[in-house]
Order: C-alpha cells, then structure tokens, then sequence
C-alpha cells in the first residue's frame, strides 16, 4: 500500500510539477491582486474624498453630456470614501467602453483601456494560464493532482516525520541531495493541510457549476425561476439608478451595495449586486433582481438565507480559496503557502532525477 500511494504521489507530481510551479507563483500575486492593481493605477483608481458624494442620477447626466447617445450598462460602486467609481457604457458606435470615475465630482478620471492591466492578466493566468479553454481544463486537472499529491503526502509522511528533519547542508554533492530531500519533505508536511485546501477549492471553482447543483441537490433546494419584468407601455420611461439603489437599500437594508448592471431591454431586469459584513467575496454573493419601470423586486438571492451546502459553493470556497475569510491575515497565508508550491515542483523532480 506505501509503495501505490509512493508511487501515485512521484507520478502525480512529475506530472504536474511545472504547472503547479507556475499557479504557486501567480496565486501569490493573486492573493494581493487588487492592492497590485490600485498600486499601479493609483491616479485611475483612487480620489480625495470631498464631502459627499454626487448621486448616481448627477454622475450619469455629466457623463452623458460628455458622450451624447451614449447607454449607460453599469456601475461599479466604490467601496471606500478614496475610491474611485467604475462605470461601463456602450457608445453610439455600439463600441463598449469603461470609464473610472470621481464619485465627488463626476471627473473622468481615465478609461479602462489606460489602466495597466498587469493584475488582470496575472489574474486570468492563473485561472486560464493565458491561452483559452485548453489551459483551463489544464489549470483544473493540475489541481485535481495537487488533491492526490497533498492527501498522498499527509498519509506517508504526516505526523510521523514533522519532527525529524535532519539539516546538513555542504558543497558535497551527498549532503545537497540530502538537504533538497528533507527540505522537500519539511515544507510538504509544513504546508499539506493548506494545499489540500487550495486543490480542493480549486477544484469546486473549476467545475463550479457541478458542484452548485450538488450543494443545491444536497439542500434540497433548487434555483427558483426569477420572475420576468412586465412589459412596460410606448414611452415609459425606465426608473433612475438613484431610485433603484433606495428600492435595493430598502429591500435588503443590512447589505452594502457594491455595483448595478442596467438592461439593455425592457425584457430584462435590473441586476444589483451587494454584499453583507460577513461576506468576503469582492462584489459579494446577493443579488437583487428589480423591474426597471415598475421597481418591483423580482427576486431577491441573499447569502443569508443560503443553505450551508449552497453558501459553501457560492461564497466560503472562493473565500478559503484566495484567503479572503479573515482578511488580511489570511491572504498572507495563502500568499506565504502558494509559495511553497514551486518550492516543491523544484525540489520534488530533483528527487526523482537524483
């Protein structure tokens, strides 16, 4: 039985060991990936705060003065009093554009286009290693293997070798072997718990809708229909972002709101985002769904009221994933642990080729 999982445990790890290598290092960055990205765009993504902030209904005719015929699809909700507003429209030319926005003044402060997009692409390097669908079943599967090749290593080697490291390190060639062994078999058992955890919450971001349905079929629960939007009469004019917010704010009053996604016909609804303290998630897991012409709450998905199974897959393993759970504490953790990733890609193969 040792020498199977020695085996499925070397295997698994030649195998994967360059893409576990470059996933360890991006999920690093990724941990800190918006502090990265505002450090790069500060002039785009940051503002003084002046008082209050302008209403959405001020923001939008100052940006639709600016851009005549102009559809305003989104806004994205600034989450401190120095930050700035995101806001995606589509121009006349029917050409999409994305603008960052002072909430205080209505200042455009640049497009997305400007922004250095470093963050973004070591983000979705991570996720899809930069070339489509191909890498992301790639990404998905080098998880699968960091799941057998962490539960092979607790089994071998955990607890019983924790405390007995030997370190004797010199330029003979016997002792460096030596030393990449145990430095290989220290940090395997020093982080196995976490990289368990980082293959098995990749493994439900990877195949998410899976295990949605699962958490749902295990809860007894299924997505309910939302219900549609009436169609409104000629000439009715849709309800103002500042009146959708007080609809959203006054149905689920506990939430921050954290962004709006207007529809692009009167068949569709309003989409609000929002998220409440415990969520840790970026843009947060409740969704608001609103008639824009009669503000009638269509649907209402709040994490709250999530099953244990549903809130899991939908919040509490993107958050165990990125470290988001408790803050910045843990997010130095998961950064700390994806580093010993590529320790062990390195010295694991040298194992195996000593």
């Amino acid at each position: 039985m040792r020498k199977l999982l020695l085996n499925l445990h070397l295997w698994a790890g030649l195998i994967a060991a360059l893409f576990l290598l470059l996933l360890g290092s991006s999920g690093a960055l990724v941990a800190f990936e918006d502090e990265i990205d505002r450090a790069l765009n500060a002039k785009l993504a940051y503002v003084k705060p002046q008082g209050q902030p302008l209403t959405l209904d001020a923001i939008s005719t100052k940006l639709l003065t600016a851009y005549p015929e102009a559809r305003i699809e989104e806004f994205g909700l600034p989450q401190r009093a120095d930050y700035s507003m995101f806001v995606g429209f589509t121009q006349r030319s029917g050409k999409r554009a994305a603008l960052f926005v002072n909430p205080y003044t209505g200042e455009v402060l640049g497009s997305a286009d400007q922004a250095n997009q470093f963050s973004n692409k070591v983000h979705q390097f991570h996720t899809h290693l930069l070339i489509g669908e191909i890498a992301d079943q790639v990404t998905g599967w080098s998880a699968v293997f960091l799941f057998v090749i962490s539960i092979t290593g607790i089994i071998l080697w955990w607890p019983r070798k924790l405390f007995r490291m030997r370190w004797n390190f010199s330029a003979d060639g016997g002792s460096a072997k030596r030393f990449n062994f145990e430095l290989h078999n220290f940090v395997g058992i020093l982080s196995s718990v976490v990289l368990f955890i980082f293959a098995w919450t990749a493994i439900c971001i990877h195949w998410e809708r899976q295990v949605d349905k699962l958490a749902q079929k295990m809860s007894g629960t299924a997505a309910a229909r939302p219900e549609l939007p009436q169609i409104p009469a000629p000439g009715t004019v849709p309800l103002s972002p500042d009146r959708l917010i007080q609809i959203a704010h006054n149905a689920l009053p506990e939430a921050k709101i954290t962004g709006m996604q207007l529809p692009q016909s009167p068949k569709q609804a309003v989409t609000i985002g929002l998220k409440f303290p415990e969520d840790h998630t970026p843009a947060g897991r409740t969704r608001l769904r609103i008639d824009a012409y009669t503000g009638k709450v269509l649907q209402v998905q709040s994490s709250r009221d999530m099953s244990m199974p549903v809130k899991y897959a939908r919040m509490w393993n993107r958050e165990l994933h990125t470290g988001d759970i408790f803050n910045l504490p843990t997010r130095i953790l998961a950064a700390f642990f994806s580093l010993m990733l590529p320790v062990l890609a390195i010295t694991g193969p040298l194992i195996w080729w000593n």
